[in-house]
């Protein structure tokens, strides 16, 4: 048994602000431009890496980039002068690779802080001429905003130095739609600084969540919906720190850019019918990091024994066939589903608990085929251990994904719209999600305690029409420094938020209903 004491902490107080480089300067919005999603560089680029033996500071010849600051993509010229004739230079770029900092258990998942670590990749290459000048060209790499070091290297040494400050950009589509039109908001060169690395999006007077782009080299996707009455909303894109906006930003040491769109909804079509929106593929960890949870007993199967579930991830009470191979013809075996009952907020702690599933008998050949439905259970990864005599033979993973349920469709103002769904988590990744009501952010829900079932009661209000809800993934608590994010919504959840580490899919729910008179 655990004894956790409540995590429960509202998100805390906006730390100091940290000083930016005068590069970083304000650039104006402009209008917004049509844009498509396109692919975000993964986390850890080619082997580019450029190795050298620094030199001391004080004898480094300066580099001169022009311009000195811009957006991703500017060209740039980089000049030097009084390096060695007809030498051969590799021009090195500074940068950091990002992640989020884990602690994965067979039992849990513990978050504690977004995480970077130095390095340089190859940028650009020159030759020295004879009156020993260096004149390069080069394009500025999708990459985490705020100052980069810009290294000339000369048979691996460190000859001279110069820096680029990548400037943020913001682009908003479209601007115009029904209620309930998706939004796609993409903003380039977030930085990697506690201060540079979110960004908060508020719509009209209220805030709506925020945007990160930690694991996306400073390029977050964040994808909201636009919500009534009908008429011109003001769509802001603002500084944040730890991931909440920070209004005064004129008096701020960081004079960062900020961004306002007007959006116009066009009409109010009704509501539509509630879909989930699931993470980008390709952003999902084929293999976690760290071992599965719920008592996973990875690498203590018997020699030659296998089992697998198919499928192997879908929402509660799944239909799926559990195949197994390398045990003795004719053995019984237990077949026992791992999970957690308990919770986190009132002192009495959880534990790991055996839901046995029946049993089943190897046929002639060693091999195991048996008819498997999963339970009414907690989302995120569990285990089916197959026993026999009380000795572990083998487990098979089965991951539970979120499902939904119900929403109640119409009612008054006033009135309690109730919200229903299924598999939600227990570790702190995924024991909960963050809840927009029409743009606002309102709170968060848990479904720890409840097995997974989560049903919210909401007060509807607002006029008569379309109203929406949506439920992001979020970060229920965690043991980093701050500035926190806990319990706000993750709105670039489809990219970069940490489950995806893990192999998890957390979706965001859509739903709407209408009040009436």
């Amino acid at each position: 048994m655990r004894d956790h004491a409540s995590l429960h902490r509202g998100v805390a107080a906006i730390a100091a602000s940290a000083i930016l480089l005068a590069a970083c300067a304000p650039a104006p919005a402009g209008p917004a431009a049509a844009t498509a999603q396109a692919p975000i560089p993964t986390p850890s680029p080619a082997a580019t890496g450029v190795t050298s033996t620094a030199a001391p500071l004080a004898i480094l010849k300066p580099l001169t980039v022009t311009p000195e600051k811009g957006f991703v993509g500017t060209p740039v010229t980089i000049t030097g002068e009084g390096l060695p004739p007809g030498k051969a230079v590799e021009l090195a770029w500074a940068t950091v690779d990002g992640t989020f900092e884990l602690k994965p258990t067979s039992e849990t998942i513990e978050y504690f802080d977004r995480q970077y670590k130095d390095k340089r990749v190859a940028f650009a290459r020159g030759t020295v001429d004879a009156s020993g000048k260096l004149a390069a060209k080069a394009e500025i790499p999708e990459d985490y905003g705020d100052v980069h070091d810009i290294y000339a290297v000369i048979d691996g040494q460190d000859v001279a130095r110069g820096g680029f400050a990548i400037t943020r950009s913001v682009t908003v589509s479209p601007l115009e739609g029904p209620i309930g039109t998706p939004i796609t908001i993409t903003a380039k060169g977030l930085g990697w600084g506690n201060f540079t690395n979110t960004l908060g999006v508020m719509w009209d007077a209220g805030y709506t969540g925020f945007i990160s782009a930690v694991t996306t080299r400073g390029t977050g996707i964040g994808i909201i919906r636009a919500a009534g009455p009908v008429g011109t909303h003001v769509l802001r894109v603002t500084d944040a720190s730890g991931a909440v906006p920070y209004l005064n930003t004129e008096q701020s040491p960081r004079k960062l850019p900020q961004f306002r769109f007007d959006f116009k909804v066009t009409i109010d079509p009704g509501p539509t019918a509630a879909t989930l929106e699931w993470p980008d593929p390709a952003r999902v960890a084929a293999k976690p990091i760290g071992p599965i949870t719920t008592a996973s007993a990875e690498g203590a199967s018997l020699p030659g024994v296998t089992a697998k579930l198919s499928p192997s991830t879908g929402p509660i009470l799944t239909k799926a066939t559990l195949s197994a191979s390398g045990i003795a013809a004719g053995t019984s075996v237990d077949l026992v589903w791992m999970t957690v009952k308990g919770n986190r907020a009132s002192g009495s702690g959880w534990n790991l608990v055996e839901a046995p599933l029946g049993k089943a008998t190897v046929a002639s050949d060693g091999t195991l085929t048996a008819p498997i439905q999963v339970p009414d259970d907690l989302g995120g990864w569990h285990v089916l251990k197959l026993a026999s005599g009380g000795k572990l033979l083998t487990e098979a993973p089965f991951f539970i994904e979120r499902s939904f349920v119900d929403v109640t469709p119409k009612v008054k103002a006033g009135q309690t719209v109730t919200v229903k769904t299924k598999g939600i988590g227990w570790t702190e990744l995924d024991n909960g999600y963050a809840v927009v009501y029409d743009n606002q952010y309102i709170g968060y829900g848990c479904g720890f305690n409840s097995q997974g079932d989560l049903a919210m009661n909401l007060v509807a209000t607002g006029g008569r029409g379309t109203h929406i809800i949506d439920l992001y993934p979020m970060v229920f608590i965690g043991h980093g420094k701050g500035p926190w994010n806990y319990y706000v919504p993750f709105l670039a959840f489809r990219q970069d938020h940490p489950s995806l580490l893990m192999g998890y899919r957390l979706p965001t729910y859509r739903i709407a209903f209408e009040i009436v008179d």
